[in-house]
């Protein structure tokens, strides 16, 4: 089976994305967000119970809660495609950090990788809509997240041999999902 690694900055719309594209490939696809593995990983150990909770730990803990929900992609993907949506940086406290450390990537060991974007200024008006925090958020910020993203996918796809794709959401859900699934 395979895992197609599916990662955007916040407010790209990565998440309705990858809903769309988990609905139009049917029941050979599993969709697994990342984060949301680490959150049920941290429950299970008693140490967050909220998403906002993640980035409050200290990087040995952090380290443990994405090897652990590497191995649960891995295990998913043994018996079903994995689209495991992420992000491939992370903002924290000290600054930005690698989404997937070296032996979670080995362990997820994703067969290609797909990068959405859009504009700043589209990005910052979805995060606008949707209620986020936007403390010091700018465009500027915006399109220096996305440069991010696109390093650790050109570093993480050069160590698994693996292909980066490029999807605008610029317009409707549906067209982006559409490209994602193209990839798959």
């Amino acid at each position: 089976m395979s895992v197609t690694l599916v990662s955007g900055v916040n407010g790209v719309g990565l998440s309705s994305v990858c809903q769309a594209v988990r609905r139009g490939l049917g029941e050979g696809y599993k969709l697994i967000n990342f984060g949301d593995a680490m959150l049920e990983q941290a429950a299970a150990m008693g140490i967050a119970t909220e998403r906002s909770q993640l980035g409050t730990l200290s990087q040995t803990e952090t380290r443990r809660l994405q090897r652990r929900a590497g191995e649960f992609v891995a295990e998913e993907a043994e018996t079903t495609n994995v689209i495991l949506s992420t992000h491939l940086a992370v903002e924290t406290p000290t600054g930005y950090v690698q989404g997937l450390p070296v032996e979670v990537l080995q362990d997820v060991s994703p067969d290609a990788f797909v990068l959405v974007e859009a504009e700043p200024a589209t990005i910052l008006e979805r995060r606008r809509e949707s209620d986020r925090d936007l403390d010091g958020v700018t465009e500027r910020r915006i399109d220096f997240e996305q440069d991010l993203n696109r390093s650790a996918a050109l570093q993480y796809a050069r160590d698994q041999n693996a292909p980066v794709r490029f999807v605008e959401n610029e317009g409707e859900i549906e067209e982006a999902a559409e490209r994602v699934a193209d990839a798959l």
